[in-house]
Protein backbone atom coordinates (compact mmCIF):
# COMPACT_ATOMS: atom_id res chain seq x y z
CA UNK A 1 0.00 0.00 0.00
CA UNK A 2 3.11 2.29 0.71
CA UNK A 3 6.33 2.35 -0.89
CA UNK A 4 7.89 0.98 2.28
CA UNK A 5 11.36 2.27 1.13
CA UNK A 6 10.09 5.37 2.69
CA UNK A 7 9.45 5.35 6.60
CA UNK A 8 5.17 6.24 7.82
CA UNK A 9 3.88 8.40 10.16
CA UNK A 10 0.29 7.89 11.64
CA UNK A 11 -0.68 11.55 12.49
CA UNK A 12 -4.10 11.63 14.43
CA UNK A 13 -6.53 14.60 14.26
CA UNK A 14 -4.57 15.32 11.25
CA UNK A 15 -7.79 17.09 9.86
CA UNK A 16 -6.97 20.16 12.30
CA UNK A 17 -4.46 23.21 11.83
CA UNK A 18 -1.48 22.07 13.47
CA UNK A 19 -2.53 18.55 12.34
CA UNK A 20 -2.31 19.46 8.19
CA UNK A 21 0.58 21.21 9.43
CA UNK A 22 2.37 18.22 10.68
CA UNK A 23 1.17 15.80 7.67
CA UNK A 24 2.55 18.33 5.25
CA UNK A 25 5.86 18.75 6.86
CA UNK A 26 6.12 14.77 6.96
CA UNK A 27 5.25 14.49 3.34
CA UNK A 28 7.57 17.27 2.28
CA UNK A 29 10.06 15.17 4.04
CA UNK A 30 9.22 12.18 1.90
CA UNK A 31 7.36 9.98 4.51
CA UNK A 32 4.43 8.46 3.82
CA UNK A 33 1.64 9.95 5.97
CA UNK A 34 -1.47 8.19 7.47
CA UNK A 35 -3.78 10.41 8.40
CA UNK A 36 -6.51 9.75 10.97
CA UNK A 37 -9.38 12.69 10.90
CA UNK A 38 -12.98 12.31 12.80
CA UNK A 39 -15.25 15.36 11.34
CA UNK A 40 -12.97 17.97 9.48
CA UNK A 41 -14.51 16.63 5.69
CA UNK A 42 -13.71 19.60 4.21
CA UNK A 43 -9.91 20.13 5.80
CA UNK A 44 -8.98 16.63 5.24
CA UNK A 45 -9.78 17.09 1.23
CA UNK A 46 -8.18 20.46 0.85
CA UNK A 47 -4.90 18.07 2.53
CA UNK A 48 -5.77 15.31 0.53
CA UNK A 49 -5.31 17.67 -2.53
CA UNK A 50 -2.09 19.10 -1.49
CA UNK A 51 -0.79 15.49 -1.36
CA UNK A 52 -2.06 14.75 -4.73
CA UNK A 53 -0.70 18.10 -5.85
CA UNK A 54 3.20 17.38 -4.61
CA UNK A 55 2.85 13.14 -5.25
CA UNK A 56 2.43 12.55 -1.77
CA UNK A 57 2.24 8.93 -0.44
CA UNK A 58 -0.81 9.83 1.65
CA UNK A 59 -3.92 7.50 2.97
CA UNK A 60 -6.67 8.55 4.82
CA UNK A 61 -8.77 7.00 8.34
CA UNK A 62 -11.71 8.31 9.61
CA UNK A 63 -12.75 7.14 13.15
CA UNK A 64 -14.36 8.64 15.55
CA UNK A 65 -12.39 7.92 18.72
CA UNK A 66 -15.64 8.01 20.88
CA UNK A 67 -17.06 5.44 19.49
CA UNK A 68 -16.18 1.63 20.50
CA UNK A 69 -16.77 0.19 17.00
CA UNK A 70 -15.23 2.48 14.85
CA UNK A 71 -11.83 2.55 17.34
CA UNK A 72 -11.98 -1.62 16.76
CA UNK A 73 -11.94 -1.45 12.91
CA UNK A 74 -9.44 1.31 13.33
CA UNK A 75 -7.28 -0.36 15.84
CA UNK A 76 -7.30 -3.62 13.13
CA UNK A 77 -6.71 -1.25 10.05
CA UNK A 78 -3.41 0.35 11.16
CA UNK A 79 -2.10 -3.48 11.68
CA UNK A 80 -1.46 -3.42 7.80
CA UNK A 81 0.83 -1.20 8.10
CA UNK A 82 4.66 -0.38 9.13
CA UNK A 83 4.52 2.67 11.33
CA UNK A 84 7.85 4.39 12.24
CA UNK A 85 6.24 7.45 13.51
CA UNK A 86 3.47 8.33 15.72
CA UNK A 87 2.11 11.90 16.54
CA UNK A 88 -0.89 11.74 19.06
CA UNK A 89 -2.31 15.52 17.77
CA UNK A 90 -6.44 14.43 17.69
CA UNK A 91 -7.76 15.87 20.84
CA UNK A 92 -11.23 17.40 21.96
CA UNK A 93 -12.31 20.25 24.17
CA UNK A 94 -15.67 20.68 26.92
CA UNK A 95 -16.59 23.22 28.75
CA UNK A 96 -17.73 21.39 31.79
CA UNK A 97 -16.69 19.89 34.59
CA UNK A 98 -19.83 17.81 35.81
CA UNK A 99 -21.42 16.26 32.88
CA UNK A 100 -19.76 12.73 33.24
CA UNK A 101 -20.52 11.15 29.88
CA UNK A 102 -18.84 14.61 28.28
CA UNK A 103 -15.68 14.15 30.90
CA UNK A 104 -15.78 9.91 29.74
CA UNK A 105 -15.93 11.22 25.90
CA UNK A 106 -13.25 13.27 26.57
CA UNK A 107 -10.90 11.25 27.98
CA UNK A 108 -11.74 8.99 25.43
CA UNK A 109 -10.50 11.20 22.62
CA UNK A 110 -7.53 12.97 24.83
CA UNK A 111 -6.16 10.15 26.65
CA UNK A 112 -7.37 6.19 25.97
CA UNK A 113 -7.24 5.97 22.87
CA UNK A 114 -3.63 7.47 22.24
CA UNK A 115 -2.73 4.95 24.84
CA UNK A 116 -4.26 2.30 23.19
CA UNK A 117 -3.17 3.50 19.35
CA UNK A 118 0.76 3.98 21.03
CA UNK A 119 0.63 0.56 22.54
CA UNK A 120 -0.09 -1.28 19.40
CA UNK A 121 2.51 0.63 17.36
CA UNK A 122 4.63 -0.15 20.02
CA UNK A 123 4.90 -3.42 19.37
CA UNK A 124 5.93 -3.09 15.79
CA UNK A 125 8.03 -0.79 16.88
CA UNK A 126 10.31 -2.71 19.37
CA UNK A 127 10.78 -5.66 16.31
CA UNK A 128 12.43 -2.67 14.27
CA UNK A 129 14.84 -1.23 16.81
CA UNK A 130 13.26 2.57 15.38
CA UNK A 131 10.10 4.28 16.55
CA UNK A 132 9.11 7.90 17.51
CA UNK A 133 6.19 8.80 19.46
CA UNK A 134 5.24 12.72 19.75
CA UNK A 135 2.14 13.30 22.24
CA UNK A 136 0.71 16.58 21.54
CA UNK A 137 -0.69 17.83 25.04
CA UNK A 138 -1.31 21.58 25.25
CA UNK A 139 -0.25 24.81 27.95
CA UNK A 140 -2.98 24.04 30.33
CA UNK A 141 -1.53 20.76 31.15
CA UNK A 142 1.57 22.91 32.53
CA UNK A 143 -0.44 26.20 34.78
CA UNK A 144 -3.94 24.24 35.49
CA UNK A 145 -6.98 24.79 33.41
CA UNK A 146 -9.62 27.32 34.58
CA UNK A 147 -12.56 25.33 36.56
CA UNK A 148 -14.76 24.95 33.71
CA UNK A 149 -12.34 23.15 31.32
CA UNK A 150 -10.53 21.24 34.48
CA UNK A 151 -11.38 18.01 32.73
CA UNK A 152 -9.47 19.01 29.50
CA UNK A 153 -6.35 20.04 31.62
CA UNK A 154 -6.54 16.49 33.16
CA UNK A 155 -6.51 14.65 30.49
CA UNK A 156 -3.44 16.40 28.72
CA UNK A 157 -1.89 15.90 32.13
CA UNK A 158 -2.73 12.37 31.83
CA UNK A 159 -1.22 12.13 28.20
CA UNK A 160 1.71 13.29 29.26
CA UNK A 161 1.77 10.26 31.43
CA UNK A 162 2.06 8.60 28.98
CA UNK A 163 5.37 10.21 27.45
CA UNK A 164 7.16 9.08 30.69
CA UNK A 165 6.48 5.20 30.90
CA UNK A 166 6.66 4.66 27.03
CA UNK A 167 9.92 6.69 26.81
CA UNK A 168 11.26 4.48 29.54
CA UNK A 169 10.81 1.09 28.11
CA UNK A 170 11.79 2.22 24.66
CA UNK A 171 15.02 3.46 25.42
CA UNK A 172 15.84 -0.04 25.01
CA UNK A 173 15.12 -0.09 21.55
CA UNK A 174 15.98 3.15 20.03
CA UNK A 175 11.80 4.55 20.53
CA UNK A 176 12.14 8.07 21.17
CA UNK A 177 8.74 9.78 23.24
CA UNK A 178 8.23 13.02 23.62
CA UNK A 179 5.40 16.11 24.38
CA UNK A 180 4.93 19.45 23.11
CA UNK A 181 3.13 22.01 25.27
CA UNK A 182 1.46 24.10 22.35
CA UNK A 183 0.71 27.73 23.73
CA UNK A 184 -2.46 29.49 22.25
CA UNK A 185 -2.11 29.18 18.21
CA UNK A 186 -3.63 30.41 15.31
CA UNK A 187 -6.23 27.83 14.13
CA UNK A 188 -9.64 27.70 13.49
CA UNK A 189 -10.41 26.59 16.96
CA UNK A 190 -9.26 29.64 18.58
CA UNK A 191 -10.46 31.78 16.09
CA UNK A 192 -14.17 30.26 16.75
CA UNK A 193 -13.57 30.92 20.51
CA UNK A 194 -15.60 33.14 22.72
CA UNK A 195 -12.89 33.34 24.28
CA UNK A 196 -11.47 38.00 24.23
CA UNK A 197 -8.73 36.97 22.45
CA UNK A 198 -6.72 40.19 22.09
CA UNK A 199 -7.29 39.95 25.73
CA UNK A 200 -5.72 36.20 26.22
CA UNK A 201 -2.70 37.48 23.55
CA UNK A 202 -1.56 40.19 25.87
CA UNK A 203 -0.53 37.69 28.64
CA UNK A 204 1.70 36.13 26.29
CA UNK A 205 5.28 37.84 26.82
CA UNK A 206 5.60 38.09 22.60
CA UNK A 207 2.49 39.45 22.61
CA UNK A 208 1.30 37.17 19.56
CA UNK A 209 -0.24 33.86 18.73
CA UNK A 210 1.62 31.34 17.38
CA UNK A 211 1.22 29.63 14.10
CA UNK A 212 0.76 25.85 13.21
CA UNK A 213 3.93 25.61 11.61
CA UNK A 214 5.59 26.49 15.37
CA UNK A 215 4.01 23.18 16.25
CA UNK A 216 4.80 21.39 12.69
CA UNK A 217 8.57 21.68 12.94
CA UNK A 218 9.22 20.78 16.46
CA UNK A 219 6.76 17.86 15.68
CA UNK A 220 8.75 16.68 12.59
CA UNK A 221 11.75 17.10 14.13
CA UNK A 222 10.83 15.19 17.13
CA UNK A 223 9.01 12.32 15.38
CA UNK A 224 11.69 11.73 12.63
CA UNK A 225 15.04 10.85 11.93
CA UNK A 226 16.30 13.77 12.76
CA UNK A 227 15.89 13.29 16.71
CA UNK A 228 18.40 10.89 18.36
CA UNK A 229 18.87 12.02 21.81
CA UNK A 230 15.90 13.43 23.19
CA UNK A 231 13.64 11.34 24.91
CA UNK A 232 10.89 11.96 27.92
CA UNK A 233 11.02 15.64 27.32
CA UNK A 234 8.45 17.89 27.08
CA UNK A 235 8.98 21.21 25.23
CA UNK A 236 6.64 24.01 25.78
CA UNK A 237 6.16 25.83 22.35
CA UNK A 238 4.18 29.28 23.99
CA UNK A 239 5.99 32.42 23.25
CA UNK A 240 7.50 33.14 26.65
CA UNK A 241 3.99 31.62 29.24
Amino acid sequence: MFDNYFKTVLVTGAGGGIGRSISKLFSDHNWNVLCHYNSSEKKIHELEQYFINNNCNYHLLKCDFSDREQVECFIDELDKFEINSLINNAGTFIKSNNNLMQIIELFMVNVFLPMLISVNIFEKMKQNNFGRIVNISSIGAKYGSNFLSMPYGCSKLALEGTTKTLSREGSKYNILVNTIRPGIIDTDFHQKSSKDMSQRISMIPLNKMGKPEDISKMAYYLGSEKNNFITNDIITISGGE
